[in-house]
């Protein structure tokens, strides 16, 4: 069975690290008026792990926590802070919310709101390489709360009817924006065969990989779909418009951050001697500029929105009435 090896471990770590900075960023950034929305990835990093086990030719069709699994696939910061300004320059060309990422190049699917409602087009693609004769595969997420949508399981069926080369991640971090999903979770209450499922420490980034690693290896093999069952913590709010202090207890809170995907693989590569605190100390001060830095070179590029796109036209169409 495969397992990370220190280089692919630092390399996560650097990427876990940079995402999560990203998002403390975009939320100071929103925090100061220079954002109207944010939803961060805080606590779903260690599923970047994934992106380890795809080809170029693979297919991605993420959930809105999956800022570092996609920048793993290929996707980096300045796309994601052009994503979060709807620069015209972004990979959505403005025209998608924050968070809702996208990359023709990487073989990255255009995230949209509703939830689930990634999985068909998932499968669709997925049904579109088995005809071809390839040996692709393609990874879609969902969150726990997204399995109860019909999506999901219209998808999951055709893939099984189909022996699709898919593999579902279902993200349960226990919680669908403010309402605990416990007693809810399709997985939790059996609906589903325990044949196809994998039950994943996500916040584990070895685990992740391992796992994950078989699924697209049954995938490509012509055998079927898997759903990889991640279990992970929200370590952050369902987006700018919450506040989970409200309905999640201090004790959990603390619980939850004792379990930081991060934390803990920083702490295995300190204890295994590959970095030490002072190295990684010095280093994440350097994540910290490079994505300030970033942020505000973004900031100052001359690239419109949509937004002001949109108002030059208006402006253009009643200048013309005003004309006529």
């Amino acid at each position: 069975m495969p397992s990370l090896d220190n280089d692919q471990k630092l390399r996560l770590l650097e990427m876990m690290s940079s995402s999560r900075e990203g998002d403390r960023r975009e939320g100071i950034l929103y925090r100061q008026g220079n954002g109207w929305f944010q939803i961060a990835s805080v606590g779903h990093e260690a599923l970047s792990a994934i992106a380890l086990n795809l080809r170029p030719d693979d297919y991605l069709f993420p959930h809105y926590r999956d800022r570092a699994l996609v920048m793993m696939k290929g996707m980096d910061t300045r796309a994601c802070a052009r994503g979060f300004w709807g620069k015209f320059s972004s990979t959505s060309g403005g025209r998608q919310l924050p968070g809702h990422f996208s990359s023709r190049k990487d073989n990255i699917w255009s995230m949209p709101s509703p939830t689930g409602s990634n999985l068909l087009p998932a499968c669709g693609a997925a049904w579109g390489m088995q005809l071809d004769g390839l040996d692709t595969a393609v990874v879609a997420c969902v969150g726990d709360a997204g399995m109860r949508q019909g999506e999901f399981y219209e998808a999951f069926t055709l893939a099984v009817q189909m022996k699709l080369p898919v593999v579902f991640v279902i993200e349960d971090n226990r919680f669908g924006i403010s309402t605990s999903t416990v007693d809810m979770n399709p997985l939790r209450l059996g609906v589903l065969s325990e044949s196809y499922i994998s039950q994943v420490d996500g916040r584990n980034a070895e685990e992740v990989y391992v796992q994950s690693e078989a699924a697209l290896r049954k995938a490509r093999a012509g055998k079927g779909p898997t759903i990889l069952w991640c279990e992970l913590d929200r370590l952050c709010s369902h987006s700018s418009s919450d506040d989970q202090r409200q309905y999640v207890s201090e004790d959990e809170l603390s619980q939850m951050d004792k379990r930081d995907p991060i934390s803990r693989l920083e702490n295995d590569l300190i204890s295994s001697g590959v970095i030490t605190v002072d190295h990684w100390e010095e280093r994440k001060k350097s994540i910290v500029d490079e994505i300030a830095a970033i942020y505000d070179e973004v900031a100052q590029e001359d690239d419109p929105t949509a937004n002001d796109l949109i108002h030059e036209v208006i402006e253009e169409v009643e200048a013309k009435d005003e004309v006529v």
